[in-house]
């Protein structure tokens, strides 16, 4: 038996010794293939940047393995150097359409920590290489703990100071702890995949996310969610309100860089298009702030002659160049005068065309989209771009015009305090006044579903278990019609007051959906009762006369009204008539059977015309 053990011990330590020399040929004859996976940006639907993801051969196909064996041999900083540099090379070599991206580059706190980093000549390859430390992301990829956060928070500042982005791999898990972002202050947060996986079907997870949403929010960062697999994780991703995503149902890791998957590119247009059509719809659209600015086809103006426009006409802030209708530059006149009026701008550029100076790299929104959209896109590009003007393009891309900052700022601020003021207090749902704007819209459809939602018995639940836990129950209420809700294409809830509410969808709701609501309803109700009510099925209260009746216990009624129950378009008035004799027969209908329940109108109503106008 000693001799069979001392036999396995040599022949794996002969093993190992072959695996180290390996690892360091692959090193040392840089035979490292980086590869590019996507980052897209659930704003917009288009790729913001890559990680660049490091592969070796065999016996290293294994990322993980490679980098942990490297830890064990010393030769964590050989290895991390190696890839850094091969993928600097690959950045630098790739098209200039890529140029505006940003490329996120895996490096461990301990390499930091490493005096060989202080003086790495990777700053000075870059510039030579014509990078922009912009757009490149130094991605803590922290594996161990970090042993002196004082240091590590002084080099990381370093390297913010040169430029450089700084993103927290994996938060959430391992040790990517809370000193860890402190210490780092990232401007971008990759959740870990372990929050991401399943988060469809996991309300704790949701909610720590969005939390983590909330927080990045107030630090001015920004959150990629990583190890997205699937169409549901992508879609609550999306509803959750998180930024950036990445993962194999986007795109898989290529040693090219390159787009969306087919399918994760309708899918986000999709979710962009319901969220486009599902927002506030009461003057929040940017159509009406559009500025008609100077614009000039490209190659036509030089910089000589923009100064002399400029001198001329006060009033003009900027320009917008044009190539076949399309925008291909903006120039401000704070940005022209800060490069034309140096100490040689003049003789430089007298002659060159304006472009050669204008911002290329400009943001384009649809003429569609909402201020509060807009403004968020505005608002998350570069500190040097953030005062620019936006330029809004129409469908196919043709310009249409620009808006500014200061338009945004003033036009969110008068939104925000009408949204406030619309909503209802206790469930913070939109109220009366936006609710009346969606039925105006809807009504204009050719199919809608309309479904007002009250409570059977709430006023005499109140009365028996106080105020508080009727305003829970109302609580609880919303949050189970929102659940609902956020499951309809295109749908929107409001709170009409008291125990009222309206779901509004511009498809057709099923009846199997609708009995689903009753049914979750019914179930949260063990919430709202003391354990006797809930096994008699009722309550002895107290009526205004002195007395005692039996109360069922609090149920919903539903009322479901569609665009087949008229010949002709509806007036709001006639939807609310309609619905109010639905709810009485659907309360009548629960009264017996104790439980919550839904009504279908099947008839037709004949709108005459002159009530329409009425």
């Amino acid at each position: 038996m000693a001799n069979f053990n001392t036999k396995l011990y040599r022949e794996i330590e002969k093993d190992v010794i072959f695996k180290k020399y390996l690892l360091e040929e692959i090193i040392q004859k840089r035979k490292i293939i980086p590869y590019f996976q996507p980052i897209i940006d659930f704003q917009t639907g288009d790729i913001h940047g890559y990680e660049i993801l490091s592969r070796a051969e065999s016996p290293f196909e294994n990322p993980a393995f490679m980098f942990e064996k490297a830890r064990i041999w010393g030769l964590s900083w050989e290895l991390e150097y190696t890839c850094r540099t091969i993928a600097l090379d690959a950045i630098s070599g790739l098209p200039d359409e890529f140029r505006d991206k940003k490329f996120f580059l895996n490096v461990s706190p301990n390499i930091f920590s490493d005096y060989r980093f202080s003086s790495d000549k990777t700053l000075d390859s870059m510039k030579n290489s014509g990078l922009n430390p912009g757009n490149i992301v130094i991605e803590v990829t922290e594996t161990t703990s970090v042993d002196n956060y004082e240091k590590f928070e002084q080099i990381i500042q370093y390297y913010v100071s040169q430029g450089f982005n700084i993103a927290l791999d994996d938060f959430g898990a391992g040790h990517s702890g809370l000193l860890t972002l402190v210490a780092t202050s990232p401007k971008y947060m990759k959740i870990d995949n372990g929050l991401i996986s399943g988060i469809h079907n996991s309300p704790y997870k949701q909610n720590l996310v969005k939390s983590i949403i909330g927080f990045s929010a107030n630090v001015d960062s920004f959150i990629i969610a990583e190890g997205i697999e699937t169409y549901d994780e992508l879609r609550t991703a999306f509803r959750l309100g998180v930024h950036y995503g990445q993962g194999f149902f986007l795109g898989k890791p290529s040693p090219d860089p390159g787009g969306l998957t087919e399918y994760a590119a309708d899918t986000i247009n999709e979710l962009l298009d319901r969220k486009k059509r599902s927002k506030y719809t009461f003057d929040i659209s940017i159509y009406n702030m559009i500025v008609n600015p100077v614009t000039f086809p490209n190659d036509t103006l030089t910089c000589g002659e923009l100064d002399s426009l400029f001198r001329k006409n006060k009033s003009i802030d900027h320009i917008v160049i044009l190539e076949a209708g399309i925008p291909k530059a903006v120039l401000t006149r704070a940005y022209f005068y800060s490069v034309f009026g140096g100490r040689f701008g003049y003789s430089v550029f007298e002659k060159k065309y304006a472009e050669s100076i204008a911002k290329s790299n400009i943001l384009l929104i649809n003429e569609n989209t909402d201020m509060r959209t807009a403004g968020r896109l505005a608002m998350s590009r570069r500190q040097e771009d953030l005062y620019d003007p936006v330029l809004v393009v129409d469908d196919e891309g043709n310009f249409v015009g620009t808006i500014t900052m200061k338009q945004v700022i003033n036009k969110a601020f008068d939104l925000e305090i009408k949204i406030a003021t619309c909503s209802n207090p206790l469930t913070q749902l939109p109220g009366n006044i936006i609710i009346g704007y969606w039925l105006e819209e809807i009504l204009r459809n050719n199919t809608f579903t309309v479904l007002y939602c009250d409570l059977d018995n709430f006023k005499e639940y109140n009365d028996r278990y106080g105020f508080s836990k009727g305003d829970d129950v109302l609580k609880a209420t919303a949050r189970i019609l929102s659940d609902f809700t956020q499951e309809i294409p295109g749908a929107k809830l409001g709170h009409i007051g008291g125990d009222d509410f309206i779901i509004i969808s511009e498809s057709t709701i099923n009846e199997e959906k609708i009995e689903e609501l009753c049914l979750a309803f019914d179930k949260r109700r063990s919430d709202f009762f003391s354990l006797n009510h809930l096994e008699d099925g009722f309550y002895l209260a107290t009526s205004r006369q002195g007395e005692k009746k039996s109360i069922p216990l609090i149920a919903l009624s539903v009322a479901a009204v569609t665009d087949s129950n008229f010949t002709n378009p509806p007036h709001p008035g006639q939807l609310g008539q309609v619905s109010a004799m639905l709810k009485k027969r659907v309360k009548a209908q629960n009264k017996e059977s104790g439980y919550s329940g839904y009504l279908f109108d099947r008839r037709e109503y004949q709108i005459k015309e002159s009530a329409v106008k009425n």
